[in-house]
């Protein structure tokens, strides 16, 4: 057994976390245990474990959403590298969360710089397959 500690500061919140984890256990078996957290404002009102697991859920939900809508979404999002989809050079995925965690709803856009480039039509035919990935209510496309 050899336990890590690993600092983590996610892209979503200013949470700073630390969490042990045993480098002898197979990945698809590994498990994270919380050793400290520092909390952001907006999960300061959360339990320790609670806002760990609040973080858990936002920031993997927002690298989710933005691959999710690249493989679902209109072509002119993105470019094919190495088979890969990713968002062309010229766009941005911006995001915001809002409400109070631990039921924070991410709202994401597509913009580049003459503002957000997705149609309604586009926006109407991908919020349904967000609802159904992710629940009604998680995401929403603006």
């Amino acid at each position: 057994m050899v336990i890590n500690t690993t600092r983590w500061s996610p892209d979503t919140c200013s949470c700073v976390i630390e969490y042990e984890w045993d480098s002898t256990t197979d990945e698809t078996n590994r498990v994270h245990t919380l050793k400290t957290i520092s909390k952001c404002p907006q999960h300061a009102a959360l339990s320790n474990n609670t806002a760990y697991s609040t973080v858990l859920d936002e920031n993997p939900r927002k690298n989710q959403a933005h691959q999710f809508v690249l493989d679902n979404g209109p072509s002119l999002l993105y470019d094919v590298v190495n088979g890969t989809k990713q968002l062309k050079p010229n766009l941005s995925l911006q995001y915001t969360f809002s409400g109070v965690a631990p039921n924070r709803v991410l709202t994401i856009a597509f913009n580049d710089s003459n503002g957000n480039v997705l149609t309604t039509q586009q926006k109407n035919a991908i919020q349904p397959l967000l609802n159904t990935r992710f629940g009604v209510g998680k995401v929403v496309i603006a």
